[in-house]
């Protein structure tokens, strides 16, 4: 490859995207394991690019403007990620830039047989914790609820409270951490079906499509046994035994029976019917039907003199990583902690040893998705006995990770009654008003949700979002909060007296926040 091409094109695309790499690579560390196959891809695509370099390097090079279809979007989703600091929306954009950069600068004729080795990207790519909580959440009840129902249908006798499975007269639970909850073993089955379906035996479509389809239920069923065969392991062996030999026993008899259902899919295809091609390109090519590869050079391009076209590419390159590199920083980490533990007639109300310890187990993946550990999850009471459940989690240039308030909700296994906005309290900002009914119990919460900042107020997260998006494409943003008060409707109560509760508490703690971002 031309020195030309090195520094007109990849190192350009590295720098731009060196701060991108570093967020994916965080992702991939992540405590729940989710994106650590991610660690695998980059090697792959070498190693399928290196097996193929006597097809690569025997057609030239050429550059191809319409390589710019893909790598031109690529990166203006790139430049609005940076400008609003939405990591994900830059990493998003290397799904494009990749194919784009290769097709711009060698052409589409060197690139034949080579795309699936390109679009191999998509799975180095993290989801946003957005669209990642809810899918591991969703993931996690499945796994959890029919579990739990297979195991107790063989004599597992288990009993669910929440995230934990309760073996009946024995001591000690199960817990179904989020990693177990079946997210991460579907997306590594996924690439590793994609690995299979492009890269192995015939390259006929339906072949890859009944892969591809296969992977992700394949995956969500093994991990229901999983779960299934720890319950009834807590029952034979004890607890104990099931969250330790037995839970390794158990990943591993779920792997290996994963990637053994996945190739006997495959022979199923091929013993139904399914052949390998005897002509055309290569299985996995993507590119049949082609006329043999041409070098060509694109006229359009060779007009540019060389020294322009560095000038241009490198100022983008630059410039993006600049964008992505230069973020506010916070202006504290502990205001959270420093709220009142009385105000407004309320006192806070200690957690018990057991839930200390679970909510410290819990933390790095609360951090994790609320992007801050600026935060706190209390209980407070009245004199009279009414309780409520605070969030109060302040933010800096990390304002994006503050999710709507009905996305929280809906997490903690609630299903919504109603969702509108109200008077927090007489002259008032307006407050979101949630309704909510626990799923088990069926218990039901009113919440009341108030976005701000140390001089604006408002319970609308779009609100939130237009107050701070501007500010943060010229980097002037203001640090804020986010305050949920969550009161029980208890037996006899009304939803006003609980909504009342939870506003009084909230306008006791409005001024005090606001205070400290002064």
């Amino acid at each position: 490859m031309s020195a030309q091409r090195w520094l007109l094109v990849w190192l350009p695309l590295l720098v731009a995207y060196l701060p991108t790499l570093g967020w994916c690579i965080d992702r991939w560390n992540a405590p729940t394991q989710y994106f650590a196959h991610g660690w695998l891809v980059p090697p792959a695509m070498a190693f399928l690019l290196w097996r193929a370099r006597a097809r690569w390097s025997s057609v030239g090079a050429a550059w191809d403007r319409r390589g710019l279809w893909l790598l031109g979007p690529a990166l203006l989703l790139h430049l609005v990620g940076a400008g609003l600091m939405v990591d994900s929306w830059s990493a998003a954009s290397l799904v494009l830039a990749v194919p784009g950069a290769a097709w711009w600068a060698l052409g589409r004729a060197r690139l034949a047989g080579h795309w699936p080795v390109l679009w191999l990207v998509l799975f180095a790519v993290p989801a946003p914790l957005f669209v990642e909580g809810r899918l591991a959440f969703f993931l996690k009840e499945i796994a959890v609820q029919y579990g739990a129902s297979v195991g107790n249908l063989l004599g597992a006798e288990v009993v669910r409270h929440g995230d934990r499975l309760q073996p009946t007269g024995l001591s000690g639970s199960l817990h179904v951490a989020d990693a177990c909850g079946g997210l991460r073993s579907l997306l590594a089955m996924q690439a590793l079906a994609y690995g299979i379906a492009f890269f192995t035996g015939a390259g006929r479509w339906s072949r890859r499509m009944l892969l591809l389809v296969a992977a992700p239920l394949l995956a969500v069923l093994a991990n229901t046994l999983r779960i299934a065969a720890l319950c009834l392991l807590a029952r034979w062996f004890g607890v104990p035994f099931a969250e330790g030999t037995g839970h390794t026993l158990a990943n591993t008899v779920e792997w290996a029976s994963l990637l053994l259902a996945l190739l006997g899919v495959d022979a199923l295809w091929a013993r139904l019917g399914g052949k390998t091609p005897t002509n055309g390109p290569a299985a996995g090519s993507g590119d049949a039907g082609l006329a043999p590869p041409v070098a060509t050079s694109d006229p359009a391009v060779r007009a540019i003199p060389t020294a322009l076209r560095l000038v241009c590419v490198w100022a983008i390159a630059v410039g993006l990583a600049g964008l992505c590199w230069y973020r506010p920083a916070p202006s504290s980490t502990t205001r959270a902690s420093t709220l009142p533990e009385a105000l407004g007639g309320f006192t806070l109300v200690p957690r018990s040893p057991v839930q200390e310890a679970r909510f410290a187990r819990d933390l790095p993946r609360y951090v994790e998705l609320l992007g801050t550990g600026d935060f706190v999850w209390r209980t407070y009471r009245d004199p009279e006995g009414g309780t409520v459940a605070v969030v109060a989690l302040f933010h800096d240039s990390n304002w994006k990770s503050v999710h709507p308030p009905r996305i929280c909700i809906e997490g903690s296994d609630m299903d919504i009654e109603q969702d509108d906005f109200t008077a927090a309290w007489p002259d008032g900002p307006v407050a979101s008003r949630i309704v909510a009914r626990a799923r088990r119990s069926g218990r039901r919460f009113v919440t009341l949700s108030l976005f701000g900042t140390a001089d604006w107020l408002s319970g609308d997260y779009w609100q939130f979002t237009l107050h701070h998006l501007p500010r943060a494409v010229v980097r002037a943003n203001q640090s804020g909060f986010l305050l949920r008060a969550e009161a029980p409707i208890g037996d006899g109560d009304s939803d006003a007296l609980a909504e009342q509760r939870a506003a009084r508490f909230l306008q006791a703690l409005v001024p005090i926040a606001q205070e400290r971002l002064r």
